[in-house]
């Protein structure tokens, strides 16, 4: 086996965590690149001016978001197969409840 010196044992310190600090930076980007690309920004909501009154929403009139509903359904899959891991789990309908 061939000794390594201290200065070579800190240069090769340095370089590796460059290396691994450049791949995350490249991995950050494309991150935000494709998400740029793929996502869909909601516009803002006006804000009420000062002669307006603001509008009230009822529960009744709520729409169902189907990302929220989604994640509600992964964590009653999660919590439902939380003792007994290898059991298959389906969804078979999902109800709101207020």
């Amino acid at each position: 086996m061939e000794a390594i010196s201290i200065m070579d044992g800190l240069v090769l310190t340095v370089v590796s965590m460059l290396v691994v600090f450049a791949v995350l930076t490249a991995l950050w980007g494309i991150t935000e690149w494709t998400a740029k690309l793929v996502g869909k920004e909601t516009p803002p909501v006006a804000a009420p001016q000062k002669n307006q009154t603001p509008v009230v929403t009822q529960a009744s009139q709520l729409v169902a978001n189907p990302k929220h509903q989604l994640v509600a359904e992964l964590m009653a899959l999660t919590l439902a197969s939380q003792d007994q891991p290898n059991k298959k789990l389906e969804i078979h309908e999902s109800i709101r409840i207020k």
